[in-house]
């Protein structure tokens, strides 16, 4: 085996367990399935190209958020606008058997996500529906852990108002929870959210 089949085993091995998290994340900040596609395309490309440079393999993810949240910026740059997520996406989003009112209920908090700040949208996303430690959220965005903090409850209050929800200090109220971490690193919503098809 080549040097350069290794990299590829050992690159396919750390994203395959936790590309539906890459998906989901995109999708959120995206709200489009299209434009999804072509951020994760991207994202997977400049991370296999940049693999040597990943230190820890545990550290997998957050490389994958942080290059994906890049390239979301400069999508948005480049387009000035972020398209509201439609009823095909938000169908890609839930469980077939999750209940209509559950299902009607999170489609309008991503409806919501999309009407947020850049970085608000993507410290809620990141901590509220991904489960990524603020620190690591720092990593990704840059900035301090008061900033993320911050971030954070501006984005809460921000989609309690959106959503007609009193208060908005405590996330469950008005974002998915989430189960405890699978085996492979990845997490499912105590909703039934599950992967949203996008293919690199």
């Amino acid at each position: 085996m080549n040097s350069s089949q290794e990299k590829q085993q050992r690159f396919l091995a750390l994203f395959q367990p936790v590309q539906t998290n890459l998906e989901r994340y995109v999708l959120a900040l995206t709200g489009n399935r299209e434009i999804g596609r072509d951020v994760v395309a991207e994202t997977v490309l400049i991370a296999y190209e940049r693999f040597e440079t990943l230190r820890v393999p545990t550290a997998f993810l957050s490389f994958l958020f942080t290059i994906a949240t890049r390239v979301h910026r400069q999508h948005v740059r480049v387009a000035k606008r972020t398209e509201p997520i439609g009823e095909e996406q938000l169908e890609q989003l839930f469980d077939p058997g999750l209940m209509p009112d559950v299902a009607a209920d999170i489609g309008a908090v991503y409806r919501a996500l999309g009407k947020l700040p850049k970085k608000q949208r993507e410290a809620v996303v990141l901590f509220e529906i991904m489960g990524v430690p603020m620190k690591e959220i720092v990593e990704i965005q840059g900035g301090t852990l008061t900033a993320v903090k911050v971030r954070i409850s501006r984005g809460r209050k921000r989609l309690s108002e959106l959503l007609g929800v009193e208060g908005g200090e405590r996330s469950e109220d008005i974002v998915v929870d989430r189960r405890e971490a699978r085996p492979d690193g990845s997490k499912v919503d105590e909703t039934g959210i599950y992967s949203i098809g996008v293919k690199p």
